[in-house]
């Protein structure tokens, strides 16, 4: 017992020398100080990475955006982008402005990592500009599209999870 003792005296020893003559104190204030930084970059990374996501403000922009990511796959079919095309034409009235608001919609779709992360970023301007009327389109047309290809257990299961964001289903 009193070796164990005499051990960690020593080592008490020298943990208090190392704190007060070797600047101990300072070496572990720098390494919280990168492990700060270093989150606060992560952090700074992640928002860049999704600033186009949060840059769209219209609901109809982050619809077709939407219906652009649930696609499997990644890429939408070249049947798929007609059917996005002819249903942003249809329901958003996008006439002469298609081929400009599909380009911004395929590039910030490129920057999504997945629909799972653009759809919680637009849930809450999906919940304070849409109706429940207008949300229940939305989740018919992603539904739609999702059906073109054969739906995936995962393409319903991010619908569902989209719904009880937007408020149209119960949270589980």
């Amino acid at each position: 017992m009193p070796i164990v003792a005499v051990i960690v005296l020593t080592l008490a020893f020298w943990v208090v020398y190392w704190f007060i003559r070797m600047d101990g104190l300072d070496h572990l204030r720098e390494l919280f100080a990168r492990r700060r930084e270093e989150a606060r970059k992560a952090n700074a990374r992640e928002l860049a990475r999704t600033a186009g996501l949060r840059a769209v403000d219209d609901p109809r922009d982050a619809a077709a955006i939407l219906m652009l990511l649930i696609p499997r796959g990644g890429e939408p079919s070249p049947e798929q982008i007609a059917a996005i095309e002819k249903t942003v034409v249809r329901v958003f009235g996008f006439d002469g402005e298609l081929v400009e608001r599909m380009t911004q919609a395929r590039f910030i779709a490129r920057g999504a990592e997945s629909f799972e992360q653009a759809a919680g970023i637009f849930c809450d301007l999906f919940k304070k500009r849409l109706t429940v009327e207008e949300r229940r389109e939305l989740v018919a047309m992603l539904s739609d599209i999702a059906r073109l290809d054969g739906t995936l257990q995962r393409q319903t299961e991010a619908i569902e999870q989209l719904k009880q964001r937007i408020g149209l289903a119960p949270a589980c």
